[in-house]
């Protein structure tokens, strides 16, 4: 299907915002329960952010925070990873695998061609340097993401209030977190340069 941003394929009320069945249907073929709920929690989370620092289309903001892991379930599968992944993508770590493999899917399922968009998908685990506005949005949402289960309320504080700020907030206790539990989701260049970039 081609995605457009416009309210055949979303409505917008006082409610928020929700994807049509079509489009919901598809991302939930690919992940389980959990991680479904998780990237609806993302798109909503990163759409209010948009929302609240006065963005433009933040529709984008928002499909692009309900896709994010739609290659997650497949980071293992040898047939997805062939087929997509350059051979620069595989000497990543695996965990990052997900991220690559996301872009590919959302730009061939959805017949999308904005790179905003499918950077933002490319890079939410890893970050970057030199990242965009949805890119900060989509890697913060994930990582503050209410459903994870720990108390993230004063990082969704701080990206409501101004997302620049808040991204360097949440990238600085996403790097703590990492320390402190010797977890090995920094050795990758991108997200050294990321670190080296935004945490001078």
């Amino acid at each position: 299907m081609k995605i457009e941003f416009n309210s055949k394929y979303f409505i917008e009320d006082s409610n928020g915002v929700s994807a049509n069945e079509e489009i919901l249907n598809i991302i939930s073929s690919f992940l389980d329960e959990k991680r479904y709920k998780h990237c609806l929690s993302v798109g909503t989370l990163a759409y209010k952010i948009a929302i609240s620092n006065n963005l433009k289309d933040p529709l984008k903001y928002y499909f692009a925070g309900i896709v994010h892991d739609i290659g997650k379930n497949l980071d293992n599968n040898s047939e997805y990873i062939n087929k997509y992944l350059s051979e620069k993508e595989k000497k990543y770590p695996k965990y990052m695998y997900h991220q690559f493999l996301g872009y590919y899917l959302v730009k061939e399922i959805f017949s999308l061609d904005d790179e905003y968009i499918l950077n933002a998908i490319k890079y939410h685990c890893s970050g970057r340097k030199n990242m965009s506005a949805i890119e900060k949005i989509i890697y913060a949402s994930d990582k503050i993401d209410p459903l994870r289960g720990y108390d993230s309320s004063y990082m969704i504080e701080a990206m409501l209030n101004n997302f620049e700020t808040g991204f360097i907030l949440v990238l600085g206790e996403n790097k703590k977190f990492i320390n402190n539990k010797k977890l090995k989701y920094s050795d990758n260049e991108l997200t050294e340069e990321c670190y080296e970039y935004y945490l001078k």
